[in-house]
């Protein structure tokens, strides 16, 4: 891949940040809101390729690659529109991209929005105990409350959930809500724009329950729902809350930023575990129920979807993106 062979260069950048004010050259004096669809972003620095890769992590976009003839043509326009000639950084051009062949799948929510969503195609048995662990980017610039996921039955709407709250100038807090008993807030992590390794766990005996960040316990107690399993036969989608079994998404509780790497199992982790999933991106078997795989879940149109390695502290921790249909 000739980019490969730049070592410096202007960058290049799929960009789906979301902020009121943007002063980036190409785009100075644009007001954006966090309802905005992703654009283009030219940045003429001329930077190292993981220096390109930091800058876009924290503005929460991605080095832009092809993916399609039409994304192809979006590209050139956009550099004539720009009169640009010189070399630039891009992840690569991926026209016929191959399930799992770039890595982990990383979802991409930019914006607020009562449409984007992936759904699990997993059918879920009755739960005594649950542990769900997922690598998470905050958008660093959208505020309120934000639904990581959710999981519905049809007799109870609010049987599962981590919600994120996100309050300007202050640490992000998550809590969980089980069977419609919402826990207290936790503070999770700084709103660095920076991928963070989420796990949280909840067990019937005594309804106890752990929020872990980055390997570190945040948040723990007892007397979440203890009085019953969480149900069968649900619907679990990432990104929303369900007002309705499935269905009926609020832009106001909607997630911004990217989710990859989301397993669930039917136990609680200790942290010791935990600690090893967040180093090393190594599955731990026993008690997996759901395996991350674009194959399990049922991707809304208008939420982007790339490819990168899992940003594990014991991989690469830049995250570098491919997008593409899974």
């Amino acid at each position: 891949m000739q980019w490969f062979k730049i070592i410096y260069s202007n960058i290049f950048i799929w960009f789906h940040h979301c902020t009121a004010k943007d002063s980036a050259l190409p785009l100075q004096g644009r007001n954006i809101s966090c309802d905005d669809e992703s654009y283009y972003e030219y940045v003429p620095d001329r930077l190292q390729w993981h220096d390109a890769r930091q800058v876009c992590q924290k503005k929460s976009g991605a080095l832009a690659t092809v993916s399609s003839a039409f994304e192809n043509m979006e590209l050139i326009n956009f550099f004539h529109s720009l009169n640009i000639t010189q070399q630039v950084w891009i992840e690569g051009m991926v026209l016929t991209p191959k399930k799992d062949a770039f890595g982990s799948l990383i979802l991409q929510f930019s914006g607020k929005s009562n449409r984007k969503h992936a759904r699990l195609l997993q059918q879920f048995p009755g739960m005594q105990s649950v542990t769900v662990c997922v690598h998470i980017q905050f958008d660093p610039s959208c505020y309120g409350f934000s639904t990581v996921f959710s999981y519905s039955i049809p007799s109870f709407i609010n049987e599962f959930q981590l919600r994120a709250n996100v309050v300007r100038g202050k640490p992000i807090q998550l809590a969980l809500m089980v069977h419609g008993l919402h826990g207290p807030y936790s503070v999770a992590s700084a709103n660095d724009g920076l991928w963070h390794f989420v796990c949280v766990s909840w067990t019937r005996d005594k309804g106890e329950w752990v929020v872990a960040v980055d390997g570190l316990v945040v948040g723990q107690g007892d007397n979440l729902n203890s009085s019953a399993d969480i149900g069968r036969d649900g619907q679990f989608i990432i990104g929303q809350e369900q007002d309705t079994f499935g269905g009926s998404f609020r832009s106001d509780e909607s997630f911004s930023g990217n989710i990859t790497w989301l397993n669930i199992w039917d136990r609680v982790l200790n942290i010791s575990e935990i600690h090893a999933l967040e180093r090393e991106c190594s599955l731990i078997l026993p008690g997996l129920f759901y395996k991350w795989d674009s194959s399990t879940l049922e991707i809304e149109r208008s939420l982007r979807r790339h490819w990168g390695i899992p940003p594990c502290r014991g991989k690469c921790k830049g995250l570098g993106v491919r997008w593409g249909d899974s």
